[in-house]
């Protein structure tokens, strides 16, 4: 068998480097290369980076595409000649599969790097199938012997499940009369399993009616425009979406969790299979069609219609067959009649917990710092540095814990699921803590920051117009005729080398950028007349040349945005005048020179616009934004404060501006305080929707994770106070050790996941540019907040612990 492995792994290996040195299957802009040949002549051209960058219009992102299959092209080929010499290396064997693993995500993931080479993915078949029949023809001798042994058992089993299940006739009447009370003796947990699908089909019905309301409150563009409601809509049906499958995922597992916990019972009363399948079918179909039943009552009562019932349903639909599809092994196991696996003991490994410790605290830094950044500002993707950082630190210090504590008598029975049951143990605290820092360090101050929000300070002025020099007389002539109250400012046009925070792949000329970032530059007189307007005082900033100062106009519930969303960039490149058509990227510093930021500040002084992306001001000191002027007319920003009528008035600037929309279809020559006033609202109503469902679902998945963990545990917990009954402990002693035991699993994640979740709270205000009279505002609205979450926690820590005390 060996040597049939060793033929398979030298013919992919000589296959591969046949393929790499032959096939032209790398398509360059005047001709094609064969993997080999690019490297070769790329490396004796004399200028490695320039014949990337002249050969292929992606410039360095073939290159980089290309590395990781060389690599793997060498790793297979010196594997191929070793065992044509008879040699072998297993750990060369572990690096070339560990490799063919990451070239294979990276050449999916980043599949715009492969879009000229995608018969590179040909190497990745040749690899992944003698990866898959070396494994095969390797297990194949241990499974032989193990398929005849399992025969046996399997013949053995199935004559005594023959013997035990062949239940001829009819059921007796006390059979299905056992099986209808036993129904209603737990109908606690179908309520629950009715109650999750209520909520999940619910939110989905109101979701779709908010979704279809846009319309009637937001201008066609605005809802498939890439910088408006679209994002919003992926944002929050996205997250929404999956919120709803791990919550079913969860609710789904517990009731089969249940199922097998009990189906001793009907075996015992010789129930068939198939009986015992179609059981399951309508105990579920029933509590579905009920939860669909009451969830699409309570959503008819906020719609008033049922024309998104039907879309509902077929997303509901949906979203429980995937669910159940990640339990299909849970219910192989129940509905062939299979005992549960029992957990063994286990105890912490002490060797490895100071290294566990170091990398929880390294994970830890990492992602404060990660978060922290100002191109990645409050980004989600940090939960996987932080899943790594809680990993470690609960088997760091849980380890350093069981082995000082478990000398202490006292300690024995209340902690007794750490010195027999770490692993799980810390696991329920790992993920019990992690739901909590997500509900109270990311979401919970999300909803308070809503709170805080009041939509008619984001727009102080009825119209916002931007007009270019030829048209000005026309427009002032406009609004004197409207008899409108107006100011104009001189600014200047500043555009920013990306306003998309959409990762792109260029090469030597880039081409038009949608969307590219445009903002206003001001001088800091005009600063100065604009906070003045708004009933702000003064504030010097005190520029020299060369020195600009950001206002970044959001709300406080919008995320830290940076003014360049580059992330090639450490410091913003920002150019004075329009976007361009395309540019040659080796000339960048001169056409997006980078700016020196003195200082930043969130502040409305003319009105929020494409939720804090762009139409963000930019102050330049007087007598540099003077020079600037000189050179290129500046263009003049009209403030009305009293024309609605105006904004119709004005609208031929639409039509004479329509050539600047091909740079970005969202910025707008006129923006309208009632039609972006009503946006913002239809906005905040769907962001605080999902923020109050995402900490629902905390919260459930929270509780149902405590909840699973003792009930898996029942028995053992019932044998120990037995024990303690014969050993002669009091009653009032053993509550006492319940409550210590379940207020641990309770109070341990709520204390961690504050304590984490301060420096999630401190770093979204620093990016949020927080005054100090708005971090009052919001320590007194979040304590609010987070005492009625405390207390809703106690209720359930007390449910719990009734739960426990009862079973005897």
């Amino acid at each position: 068998m060996q040597k049939r492995m060793n033929r398979i792994s030298m013919v992919a290996g000589y296959g591969i480097f046949l393929i790499a040195l032959f096939f032209r299957i790398i398509a360059g802009i005047n001709q094609r290369f064969s993997l080999i040949e690019v490297w070769l002549r790329s490396l004796f051209s004399g200028n490695f980076l320039h014949f990337w960058q002249s050969e292929f219009s992606e410039g360095i992102g073939v290159m980089v595409g290309a590395a990781p299959f060389i690599l793997l092209v060498l790793l297979y080929l010196s594997d191929a000649i070793l065992l044509t010499l008879q040699r072998k290396m297993p750990v060369l064997e572990s690096v070339k599969i560990s490799w063919l693993y990451f070239t294979t995500f990276f050449y999916f993931v980043f599949i715009q790097f492969f879009s000229n080479s995608i018969w590179l993915g040909l190497i990745l078949i040749i690899g992944g199938l003698e990866f898959i029949l070396n494994r095969y023809f390797d297990d194949k001798i241990e499974r032989d012997r193990k398929y005849a042994e399992s025969q046996k058992i399997e013949k053995a089993y199935n004559e005594d499940r023959k013997r035990r299940l062949a239940f001829p006739g009819k059921y007796p009447p006390a059979f299905h009369q056992v099986i209808r009370k036993n129904f209603r003796y737990h109908q606690k947990n179908y309520l629950l399993l009715i109650f999750a699908n209520a909520l999940v089909f619910f939110v989905l019905a109101v979701l779709l009616f908010t979704y279809r309301e846009f319309s009637g409150t937001h201008t066609q563009n605005s809802i498939f425009d890439k910088t408006g409601l679209l994002r919003i809509f992926i944002e929050s049906g996205g997250v929404l979406l999956l919120l709803l499958l791990l919550f079913l995922t969860f609710v789904d597992g517990l009731y089969i969790d249940f199922k097998a916990k009990h189906m001793e019972l009907f075996i015992q009363l010789g129930i068939r299979k198939r009986t015992f399948l179609i059981m399951l079918l309508e105990e579920f179909s029933f509590c579905a069609l009920a939860g669909i039943l009451i969830g699409g009552v309570a959503s008819l009562l906020i719609a008033r219609e049922f024309t998104n019932i039907g879309w509902a349903l077929l997303l509901y639909v949906g979203l429980v067959i995937v669910a159940m599809a990640f339990h299909q092994e849970k219910i192989l196991r129940l509905i062939q009649f299979r005992p549960r696996e029992q957990g063994k003991p286990d105890r912490p490994n002490q060797r490895w917990t100071t290294l566990f410790l170091l990398l929880g605290l390294l994970a830890l830094a990492i992602m404060f710092w990660w978060f922290h950044r100002r191109k990645s500002a409050e980004t989600l993707l940090v939960v996987g540095a932080f899943i790594v950082a809680l990993w470690g630190l609960f088997r760091g210090v849980g380890g350093l814990y069981v082995k000082y504590a478990k000398g202490k008598p006292k300690l024995l029975l209340s902690r007794n699921d750490l010195f027999y049951r770490f692993h799980k143990s810390i696991n329920v605290l790992m993920l019990a803590t992690f739901l909590q820092v997500l509900a109270v360090g990311i979401f919970l101050p999300r909803l308070v920051t809503f709170q805080q929000t009041a939509v008619c300070d984001l727009f102080p002025y009825e119209v916002v117009v931007k007009v270019k020099q030829p048209e000005v007389s026309q427009v002032e002539h406009t609004l004197d005729k409207e008899k409108a109250t107006w100011k104009k400012y001189p600014f200047l046009p500043v555009t920013s080398v990306d306003g998309d925070p959409e990762w792109e792949v260029y090469g030597t000329v880039r081409p038009i950028m949608f969307i590219q970032g445009q903002h206003i530059g001001i001088s800091e007189s005009t600063y100065q007349q604009l906070r003045q307007a708004n009933n702000l005082d003064k504030q010097p900033l005190q520029l020299k040349k060369g020195q600009w100062h950001v206002v970044y106009q959001q709300a406080i519930s919008i995320r830290g945005q940076p003014i360049d969303w580059d992330p090639q960039s450490v410091r913003p490149r920002l150019r004075i005048g329009t976007p361009l058509e395309s540019y040659n990227t080796t000339n960048v510093d001169l056409i997006f020179p980078m700016r020196h930021i003195k200082s930043q500040e969130r502040l409305i002084l003319t009105g929020m616009f494409q939720r804090g992306l762009q139409e963000n001001i930019l102050v330049l000191e007087d007598e540099e934004f003077a020079t600037l002027a000189k050179k290129d007319q500046p263009n003049q920003l009209f403030l009305v404060e009293d024309g609605k009528k105006a904004a119709r008035s004005l609208s031929f600037l639409k039509e004479t501006y329509a050539d600047d929309k091909r740079w970005d279809d969202t910025i707008e020559p006129i923006y309208e305080k009632k039609q972006r006033k009503n946006n913002v609202v239809t906005e905040n109503y769907l962001q605080v929707l999902l923020l109050i469902f995402t900490l629902a679902v905390c919260i459930f998945m929270c509780v149902g994770i405590l909840v699973a963990k003792f009930e898996s545990e029942q028995t053992s917990l019932i044998e120990r106070r037995r024990l303690l009954d014969q050993l002669g402990m009091r009653e009032k002693e053993q509550r006492s050790m319940l409550k210590r035991q379940a207020g641990f699993f309770v109070t341990l994640p709520l204390v961690a996941g504050l304590l984490l979740s301060l420096g999630f709270i401190g770093i979204m205000g620093t990016l949020r540019f927080f005054s100090i009279p708005e971090w009052l505002q919001f320590s007194r609205i979040f304590l609010f907040d987070y005492g009625i979450y405390l207390a809703a926690w106690g209720i359930i820590a007390s449910l719990i612990y009734r739960r426990i005390e009862k079973w005897r």
